[in-house]
C-alpha cells in the first residue's frame, strides 16, 4: 500500500533526514487540516463489497476493525479488547471495549458484531466470504461479549479481524443504497464530502473512544497519480504526499525532509497458470530468474525497495527462513542462463507470448517496461495491457489477463493471503493452482493462536508452495520513503499491516 507520507515547502527546508525522523515540538493542533495524496480510488467504502485490501487505506478511518497487528503481524486489541480460543478449539470468545458508538450514535456491542460477522459470510454480495470459512456462526453472550463459533482453524482469526472482514459498519446503514460511497462506521473519522476519483475529506468525531488517534480536524485526500506531487510539497499545497521511485530522489534535491520506514507491500507480479504457457513450474520459475530486482529498485524506486522472492518481509513471523535458504533458485540473484535453460526443458527453447494487466500509474507503468525487457532477453515476449487502477485487479481476478503487475499488501495475516494464492478458487489463484498437500498445510497454520508456533507452520506452508511453484512472483517489499512539513508530527509512530494506521498517529503541531 503507498501509503508513504511526504512533506514539504516553504515549512520544511531546513534539510533532509533519513532514517529516524526529528519531529518539531509543541502543542497540538486539533483544529488542523492534514493534506495527503493516494495513487488509487477505493473501489467501495463499503468493506463487504471492496475488492481489494488496497482499499484499507481509504476504510480504516471511518471504520473500527476488532483487532490490528504490528509490525511483526501480532494482534493487538481494537474494538476487542481481549480474546481467547476455548480449550477445544471450537469458538473464539472476545470481549469488546465499553461505550463505543458508530458514527450514527449506535452502540458497538456484541450484538452489531455479530450482524457484521453474518452480513459477511451469508450476504450473496459479499467478497469477503473466503476470509472467515472457519465461521459456523457467532452467537452474543452479552453485550460485551461475542461467541465466534467454529468450523474450521481458529488461530488465525485475531489477525484476520484486523482487516477489511474485521470492520464494523453500523447495522442500521446495511440497507443505505448508497453505503458504498457514504460509510457508517465506528472509527475516528466520517467521511464529510467526496468528489469521486478526485479528493475525499474525512472530519474527525468529537466522541471517538481513542484521543491519540487522528489527532486533526479534518482529513484531505487526493487523488494523484504521482505526477507533481514533489512540486505540490514545495507549494504547500500538500502536507504529505508518496514519494515512490525517482520522485524521492527529486525531493531530496530539493530540501524536502525525508524518512523512510518499511512495510508489508511490495512490487509483484500474480501469474494465472490457467493461460499462455504459465502452468508449467519451470516456465514460472524462469519467469521469476528472469526479473532483475536489483536494477529494479534502484531504477524504479530509487533504491527504496529491498529485492525478495516472497510475500512476507523478514522480520514479520510468516517470513519462510526455508524459502530464504533457496532464493537464488527464484531470482535474488538474476540468473538469464538458469531461466533459459528451464524453458527448454519446458518445451519452449524459443520462448513464448503472453500478457501483463499494468495499473495505470506511473510507477506501475515504469516497472512494467523494465520487467518487459527483462523477460524479452529470456525469450518471453510480453503484452503489456494498461487498464485502468480498479479494473486491473477486477480483470486478473476474473481469469482475464496472463499476468498482472503491481503493488501488494500481504494481507493481516498469513491466512487470507494463502487462502487468496494457494487455495481453490482463492481471489488471486484464477488457475486454481494448488494441491492436497499445500492445502491441508494452509488449513494447519491457520489453528494456533500462538505466533511462535504459527511462525514454523508458514515456513512449511511457503516451502511446499514454492515447491509447486507459486503464483506470485515477488520482486521487492517498499521501503517507503516519506517526508513531511516542519509542523507535521508522528510520522515515526507508524503501526499496521502494510501500512494501513500508518495516519493513526499523525498531527500537526500549532506554528503561532
Amino acid at each position: 500500500m503507498l501509503l508513504a507520507a511526504c512533506g514539504g515547502g516553504t515549512r520544511s527546508q531546513s534539510g533532509n533526514d533519513v532514517g529516524e525522523p526529528q519531529f518539531a515540538t509543541g502543542d497540538i493542533d486539533r483544529n488542523a487540516t492534514l493534506r495527503w495524496t493516494q495513487q488509487t480510488t477505493p473501489t467501495s467504502f463499503d468493506p463487504m463489497t471492496s475488492q481489494s485490501e488496497l482499499d484499507m487505506a481509504w476504510l480504516v478511518p471511518v471504520y473500527d476493525r476488532l483487532t490490528m497487528v504490528d509490525e511483526s503481524g501480532a494482534p493487538e486489541p481494537m474494538l476487542a479488547t481481549s480474546w481467547e480460543l476455548a480449550p477445544d478449539g471450537s469458538a473464539l470468545i472476545m470481549k469488546l471495549r465499553a461505550g463505543i458508538t458508530f458514527s450514527d450514535g449506535n452502540p458497538v456491542d456484541a450484538e452489531a458484531v455479530k450482524a457484521n460477522l453474518d452480513r459477511y459470510m451469508t450476504n450473496e454480495r459479499s467478497r469477503l466470504k473466503n476470509d472467515i470459512l472457519m465461521i459456523a456462526s457467532v452467537d452474543v453472550v452479552d453485550p460485551a461479549t461475542v461467541k465466534i463459533n467454529l468450523k474450521g482453524p481458529g488461530g488465525a482469526l485475531p489477525n484476520v479481524l484486523a482487516s477489511r472482514v474485521g470492520m464494523m459498519v453500523s447495522p442500521a446503514a446495511f440497507n443505505n443504497p448508497d453505503l458504498d460511497q457514504k460509510p457508517v462506521g465506528a472509527g475516528a473519522m466520517v467521511l464529510s464530502s467526496a468528489r469521486p476519483d478526485t479528493q475525499y475529506t474525512y472530519t474527525r468525531r468529537a466522541d471517538y473512544w481513542d484521543d491519540d488517534a487522528y489527532r486533526v480536524k479534518t482529513l484531505d485526500v487526493v487523488v494523484n497519480n504521482g505526477s507533481g506531487v514533489v512540486n505540490l510539497l514545495r507549494t504547500n499545497e500538500l502536507d504529505l504526499g508518496g514519494l515512490l521511485g525517482p520522485p524521492a530522489k527529486e525531493a531530496e534535491a530539493a530540501g524536502i525532509k525525508l524518512f523512510r520506514s518499511d512495510a508489508i507491500s511490495g512490487a509483484r507480479i500474480l501469474l494465472n497458470p490457467a493461460r499462455s504457457e504459465l502452468g508449467s513450474k519451470e516456465v514460472r520459475q524462469a519467469f521469476s530468474l528472469a526479473i532483475d530486482r536489483d536494477a529494479l529498485s534502484e531504477v524504479a524506486f530509487n533504491g527504496d525497495c529491498r529485492k525478495t522472492v516472497q510475500p512476507f518481509p523478514e522480520g514479520h513471523f510468516a517470513h519462510s527462513a526455508t524459502v530464504d535458504a533457496e532464493r537464488d533458485d527464484w531470482g535474488w540473484t538474476r540468473n538469464v542462463a538458469k531461466a533459459k535453460e528451464l524453458l527448454a526443458q519446458a518445451g519452449l527453447p524459443n520462448g513464448f507470448d503472453m500478457d501483463m494487466l499494468v495499473p495505470a500509474t506511473p510507477s506501475n507503468e515504469t516497472r512494467a517496461s523494465l520487467y518487459q525487457q527483462n523477460l524479452a532477453e529470456v525469450g518471453i515476449r510480453v503484452n503489456l495491457r494498461v487498464v485502468d487502477v480498479v479494473q486491473a485487479r477486477i480483470m486478473f481476478g476474473q481469469g482475464e489477463g496472463d499476468s498482472y503487475a503491481g503493488d501488494g499488501g500481504s494481507y493481516t495475516d498469513p491466512s487470507i493471503f494463502t487462502a487468496q494464492h494457494y487455495l481453490k478458487d482463492g481471489a488471486q489463484n484464477p488457475g486454481d493452482l494448488t494441491d492436497p498437500l499445500l492445502t491441508d498445510l494452509v488449513n494447519k497454520a491457520a489453528e494456533p493462536i500462538d505466533v511462535t508456533e504459527r511462525s514454523a507452520l508458514y515456513d512449511k506452508v511457503f516451502a511446499r508452495a514454492f515447491e509447486l511453484g507459486p503464483v506470485h512472483v515477488y520482486v521487492c517489499n517498499h521501503t517507503l520513503p516519506s517526508g513531511y512539513l516542519d509542523d507535521v508530527v508522528g510520522l515515526g509512530e507508524f503501526t499496521g499491516a502494510a501500512g494501513n494506521d500508518g495516519l493513526r498517529s499523525a498531527a500537526k503541531v500549532k506554528t503561532s
